[in-house]
């Protein structure tokens, strides 16, 4: 039996500084615009 093992190929990059900062005050932002939308329908 002849095997052939082929390394995969693997697509990296350099994470941009501040991204996750941002991704984490955005998602801060729209849970509290939602939670403020809940509370007023609930008010």
């Amino acid at each position: 039996m002849n095997e052939r093992r082929e390394e995969k190929m693997e697509l990296s990059h350099e994470p941009v500084p501040g991204y996750r900062t941002a991704f984490f005050i955005a998602i801060t932002i729209g849970s509290l615009y939602l939670g403020l939308i809940l509370y007023k329908t609930l008010a």
